[in-house]
């Protein structure tokens, strides 16, 4: 049997499939994933609740899966979020010094004033992530805690939703039997797993690809220096081919899995596939390029949409760690390669690093949420260094807030 302590649950409520994840940290500091279950995502649109009583259903099915290939029970969770109600932007935060030197009140002082913006309707901040600190206008600062100064300034990613959405997320979690203990933007907690410090500090992206929508994260200098949720994603590819092969939805997710390609020109143009029958009609027969270049146009329409967002960071310099892609619809032959094509840079698929236990399992591009949350999740339990510092209300938030920031390089 594993201590209770060091067991962590991550949940990732995707557009398509609800995915869990079981970890627990070792004696000797391993991480081994224990367990996984994963479920249809019924009851949930656009990242958003839209019938309770089926994600509720979802959710349960999903964490008892998982539950049962651990071999124990889990009362909480950490929650990834996605959608389309999700903005960011970066901010600044200028404080006094309260006395001699920097405490952690400062610091917290000084990101309330970083967060500090104007917002409309039950919008909420969920994330403000410090980039860098500044202590009488001396830079590249990652704790100023405990150094001496007057004038304390961060630079700081906010990252703001709907409150209401996130609240009846957590409230089908607790009908679910687990308690939210942290939401964590996707993105940020797929970094967890697939990216390295090294790579964060040269500069990398992470591109996921989802059912839905896109999610983005750039991260430069150690810090994630922007996120975007684009909206569109992979059940736009299937819709496209239903569409233009006249073909059921159900079928168009099958043909993308099994024959679909990102790059037509690296397809056989002599190779054929064949379509089931629809309304009593004979199968028939077409080219599989003509599904390729389905598929291609779309994904390649994604891709300059990211590329338009990258283009618009003049704060960031080059990307020399290049792009990690992820998300279901990375699994596609030839993505690698059209990525690399439209946006001029190295693409890899993301795995997850520093992983044992069910390895084979979640090295699968679908549990790249899941693994990072619980990689977060593990690292909080080490690292409390600043929570208990916080009101209970803000203490669940500022803790994952500056977990981010203060990571060992």
């Amino acid at each position: 049997m594993v201590n209770v302590e060091q067991i962590v649950a991550g949940l990732d409520l995707g557009t398509s499939t609800i995915k869990c994840v079981i970890g627990v940290l070792r004696a000797e500091g391993r991480v081994d994933v224990i367990g996984t279950g994963c479920h249809p995502a019924v009851g949930l649109q656009q990242g958003a609740v839209c019938s309770q009583d089926d994600l509720v259903r979802s959710i349960r099915a999903a964490v008892e899966e998982a539950e049962m290939m651990a071999g124990c029970d889990i009362s909480e969770v950490a929650l990834s979020i996605s959608g389309r109600h999700l903005t960011s932007f970066n901010s600044t935060g200028v404080v006094r010094v309260a006395g001699e030197m920097v405490t952690e009140d400062d610091v917290c002082r000084v990101i309330d004033v970083a967060m500090a913006h104007r917002l409309a309707g039950s919008q909420r901040v969920l994330h403000v992530v410090p980039q860098e600190f500044l202590l009488d206008h001396r830079g590249e600062i990652t704790r100023p805690t405990g150094m001496h100064g007057v004038r304390l300034e961060v630079q700081a990613h906010v990252v703001v939703g709907d409150g209401e959405a996130v609240d009846r997320l957590e409230d089908c979690c607790r009908k679910a039997g687990v308690r939210v203990t942290d939401v964590v933007l996707a993105p940020l907690a797929q970094a967890e797993a697939l990216l390295t410090a090294n790579s964060r500090e040269i500069g990398v992206a992470i591109i996921d690809i989802g059912g839905d929508t896109t999610n983005l994260a750039v991260f430069d200098r150690g810090a994630v220096i922007h996120t975007a949720v684009l909206p569109i994603g992979g059940e736009h590819i299937a819709a496209d081919i239903k569409d233009c092969l006249n073909t059921p939805s159900v079928e168009a997710e099958h043909l993308m899995q099994s024959h679909g390609c990102a790059l037509a020109a690296l397809v056989d143009p002599d190779q054929s596939i064949e379509l089931p029958g629809v309304g009593g009609r004979r199968p028939r027969t077409i080219k599989r390029v003509e599904l390729c270049e389905v598929i291609e146009a779309r994904i390649e329409e994604i891709l300059l949409l990211v590329r338009h967002e990258l283009d618009h960071l003049t704060h960031v310099s080059a990307l020399r760690g290049g792009i990690v892609l992820t998300g279901g619809v990375s699994n596609l032959d030839g993505i690698i390669e059209l990525a690399e094509q439209t946006l001029e840079m190295p693409v890899v698929r993301g795995e997850p690093k520093d992983l044992h236990g069910l390895v084979d399992v979640v090295q699968h591009p679908r549990y790249a949420t899941g693994t990072g949350l619980v990689l977060y999740g593990l690292r909080e339990k080490r690292q409390q260094w600043f929570s208990t510092r916080r009101p209970i209300r803000a203490q669940r938030g500022w803790s994952r807030l500056l977990s981010f920031f203060n990571r060992p390089l």
